[in-house]
């Protein structure tokens, strides 16, 4: 699995009015110097700005002055100062993805000066993208939600556009991606007419990424490239390289594998300078998968087990369990199956004891191919069994928590659409009232009042008969939006069958076709194995699954069926299921484990239970129902 770097925008601090800029050695040996002289307020702000300056360069170099920047404003009793020294402590933390030290400083900087809206609203924005680097979307909203209130409360306008990107960040991880290109070109917007060139091009990083996880790479590559126009590579080499990165990784995606690897080792040799532990991690394993792909398997296996070994230093141990998946499937493609097979289960025993579900599933599917690929049916069969079990587990859950969410959205808007009846019921009350009392004026005074009555009430009806329209049309987009929906479960799962009897049919294929070779001591093991398949192709969770998605988009079908005939039985329902899905010979003999012809015989006799004429169609006559 490929890697790509999100771009962390952070926020540009001012604390006071001077801004000495760090663009030559003369103006970095000042600022460096004054930090063992007087300790004072242009001390602390000059450790500030060297610290953001050492962050293209050295990390342990930011760490060092973040830490005497944090002793002076102590000495000085500064709490302003004090919070503002924390925060750029927990900013390059988070740069070293050191996740425990950041959210410690994070927390007390916010703490040290509760009424500063600036200190506040910054250390708000940073910790709404670190808990979102930790996949904790619900506090990351909270915090990117606040810092977004709080910067548009103070006027802070280009630390609002920052805070309005970094959201967009997160809204793409939840997968709402109209949404975050939204936010992330009203950041843009703002930025380019603040003529802030820096973060723009962060801002144009970030589109970048949300269409590149958006499968548009045309797009991605685009706004990497209109971001690289705005970084000057040595006062900024760390966002250059950020953007050199992601663009090799999206020429990746696009299999542009020479130009891919070429950008890789650029940014690899810029990682290593700086220290950055998971950027070099992150590009040896990128620059090994595309090596493999390129069939340069001695090469791409290097690389993949000098990742291994730098993620083994680090905390993350979803990238170490990813990258043993790798190393496993770069094993088995050079035909090293005992060193394939270690891998995979040393991911697999990563992934059980962290829970790391998705990665267990990639092992067992990548175990699965190797044991075939090897005729060994029962040991395949086996890990497809467990491969098979975890993505069900994973269907079921993420099934539980869509019908929990839809539930919810449904009680909502029901909720919504009582009160909106009840505020139409309101006004048409008062409409009414008000058409009987002009009615009453009109009749008594003159003719001509009770023409403008007769107006008023016909252009008051038609404004009810307009929000009366809006609501229905409201109410059938969201019932479309559920049918859809549905049809695509139903769609996916008739899928799924069709491609797991096949798998199991091939593998039995496969036992039939060796089994005259197989000696007669071991022939009852294979009898037994063939058994296991047969069991599992007759296996009925899948259809009642299918019945429930089933059910679900065609109610009361079945009911009606039986209605017509009560003998026809369960076989019967099901192909009666697969022809009213319009699937085709084939396509319903694959789910039903037969062969065509029988589906042929099972549909002739279906016609005869149903009583249906020669003329008539029985697909046909299915829909209706």
């Amino acid at each position: 699995m490929k890697k790509i770097f999100l771009i962390i925008i952070l926020l540009i601090l001012t604390t006071g009015t001077t801004k000495p800029q760090v663009n030559d050695k003369d103006s970095l040996d000042k600022l460096y110097n004054s930090l063992g002289k007087e300790d004072n307020k242009q001390t602390v702000e000059n450790a500030h700005k060297l610290c953001k300056y050492y962050w293209n360069y050295s990390f342990d170099t930011s760490l060092l002055i973040a830490n005497r920047a944090i002793e002076i404003s102590k000495n000085l009793k500064n709490d302003s100062l004090w919070s503002m020294s924390e925060l750029y402590l927990a900013m390059t933390y988070t740069l070293q993805d050191k996740q425990d030290s950041s959210f410690k400083y994070y927390f007390k900087a916010m703490n040290r000066s509760p009424r500063n809206d600036f200190i506040v609203a910054t250390c708000a924005n940073l910790l709404g993208v670190s808990y979102r680097r930790i996949g904790d979307h619900a506090k990351s909203e909270k915090y990117a939600l606040k810092s977004l209130r709080l910067f548009k409360k103070i006027g802070a306008f280009k630390n609002y556009a920052v805070s309005l990107g970094n959201y967009s960040t997160l809204l793409q991880n939840k997968g709402e991606y109209e949404k975050a290109i939204e936010y992330s070109l009203k950041a843009a917007k703002i930025l380019d007419s603040l003529n802030d060139n820096l973060s723009l091009a962060r801002t144009y990083g970030t589109i970048a990424n949300i269409y590149c996880d958006n499968d548009d790479p045309k797009n991605g590559i685009f706004y990497y490239k209109k971001g690289l126009l705005f970084v000057d590579k040595e006062k900024s080499p760390g966002l250059y390289f950020m953007f050199i990165f992601n663009l090799a990784t999206t020429y990746d995606d696009s299999k542009k594998y020479d130009s891919a690897i070429f950008l890789y080792n650029q940014s690899l040799k810029y990682y290593y300078k700086v220290n950055d532990a998971e950027g070099i991690a992150i590009a040896h394993q990128n620059i090994g998968l595309a090596l493999i792909e390129k069939k340069d398997y001695q090469n791409g296996i290097l690389h993949l087990k000098e990742a291994y070994s730098q993620f083994k230093k680090l905390s993350t141990i979803t990238n170490l369990a990813d990258v043993l998946s790798d190393l496993g499937l770069a094993y088995q493609k050079v035909g090293n199956y005992d060193s394939s097979e270690y891998f995979l289960n040393l991911s697999i025993k990563t992934s059980k004891k962290h829970e790391l579900i998705w990665e267990e599933e990639k092992a067992y599917r990548y175990l699965y191919s190797l044991f075939r690929e090897q005729n060994k049916y029962e040991a395949a069969l086996e890990n497809y069994e467990n491969y098979r079990d975890i993505q069900d587990s994973i269907s079921n859950q993420q099934m539980k928590e869509k019908i929990v969410e839809m539930n919810s959205k449904y009680e909502a808007e029901k909720k919504d659409r009582k009160i909106q009846q009840l505020l139409l019921n309101k006004k048409i009350d008062k409409v009414k009232n008000r058409d009987i009392f002009i009615g009453i004026i009109s009749f008594s005074i003159i003719i001509v009042l009770f023409i403008s009555y007769l107006y008023t009430r016909q252009r008051n009806r038609s404004r009810l008969l307009q929000v009366k329209k809006k609501l229905l049309e409201a109410e059938k987009a969201e019932l479309d939006k559920e049918l859809d929906f549905k049809k695509k479960q139903l769609s996916n799962h008739a899928l799924h069958m069709t491609q797991k009897n096949k798998i199991l049919q091939s593998i039995r294929n496969a036992i039939e076709e060796v089994m005259p070779m197989i000696p007669n001591e071991n022939k009852p093991k294979v009898r037994e194995l063939k058994r296991e398949l047969n069991k599992s192709l007759r296996y009925d969770k899948d259809w009642e699954l299918f019945s429930f998605y089933f059910n679900e988009l065609n109610k009361n079908f079945f009911d009606k069926l039986i209605a017509f005939n009560p003998k026809l039985s369960q076989h019967d329902l099901r192909l009666t299921a697969l022809l009213k899905m319009n699937l085709n010979i084939k396509e319903a003999a694959a789910v039903l484990n037969i062969a065509p012809d029988s589906v042929k015989t099972a549909r002739y006799k279906l016609r005869k239970k149903l009583i249906l004429a020669a003329e008539d169609d029985l697909v046909k006559f299915i829909m209706k129902i």
